[in-house]
């Protein structure tokens, strides 16, 4: 890839293939030539069959697993070598550290690993968090511990969490699985709020259909094991989006036809590479 190619937050994915030992020890293949191709700025969702890949590809992206084949750019650089924040199906919060602190944890961490702890920079940082606190609505909570807020508070902490270190990609793993319906609802909204006004390029993984359809400018299906896009949807719907579009037959539409689509027989469903 030339200099040239090179887009700040975008994410570049090229025949990528991955593989496992099952328990019997039988070769499984997970991914299988995937392609894709994340515009700067812009929020994809995935969603697929239970044991598609689509964790193991978010892995991959991030760093924490290699590929058996094929190439993987995030920001033009190898997995790894540029700044990913990763938002999981539970927080996963320190409980012994406040929610403010648990925000700072990822620049604490850069700051222990390096020798830029003067007070510009503390100042620097305690701006950041207090920013994202009050992008994430938790200012007024900001002394209190994980245990003392709601599963849905955590989440938005996990996010700001995230946000901090200024990631080149949000990577989302089911983050809202966890909740119940009307906190789902709310958290995605405030997604759309948080992610729209700071323009992260943002990958989600979802099994929940409509959320992906009102979160995403393209929507990723993938099939069956191994895993592989079999199309590409584009909702065309201004962000931040809305509790109306949330409700709308228009999401509905698309969303029963991604259903149709993945309950579809495998061989009807054709490779969009």
């Amino acid at each position: 890839m030339t200099t040239s190619d090179r887009t700040a937050g975008g994410v570049r994915v090229r025949n990528l293939s991955k593989q496992f030992t099952s328990p019997t020890g039988e070769p499984l293949r997970v991914l299988d030539g995937v392609d894709i191709d994340v515009r700067p700025g812009e929020f994809v969702s995935i969603v697929g069959p239970s044991g598609c890949g689509k964790t193991t590809l978010l892995r991959i992206v991030q760093g924490l697993d290699e590929a058996d084949s094929g190439e993987v750019l995030v920001d033009g650089q190898a997995p790894g070598d540029v700044a990913t924040g990763f938002v999981f199906q539970r927080a996963a919060l320190f409980p012994w550290r406040t929610v403010e602190r648990n925000v700072s944890f990822g620049l604490d961490l850069r700051v222990l690993r390096s020798t830029a702890n003067h007070p510009a920079t503390r100042a620097g940082r305690r701006k950041r968090v207090a920013d994202l606190l009050a992008l994430t609505n938790l200012t007024d909570f900001a002394d209190y511990y994980p245990t003392q807020i709601s599963g849905g508070m955590q989440q938005r902490v996990n996010l700001a969490r995230a946000l901090a270190i200024q990631p080149s990609v949000l990577l989302m793993d089911e983050p809202f699985s966890a909740l119940d319906a009307q906190t789902r609802e709310k958290l995605q909204r405030d997604l759309q709020r948080v992610v729209a006004e700071t323009r992260t390029t943002t990958l989600f993984i979802t099994h929940d259909i409509r959320e992906a359809v009102f979160q995403a400018d393209r929507v990723f299906v993938m099939a069956a094991r191994p895993g592989r896009f079999v199309e590409v949807f584009d909702i065309d719907e201004p962000h931040p989006r809305t509790a109306e579009f949330q409700q709308s037959d228009r999401l509905a539409e698309t969303a029963r036809e991604i259903w149709g689509l993945l309950h579809a027989k495998p061989a009807a469903l054709t490779s969009t590479s």
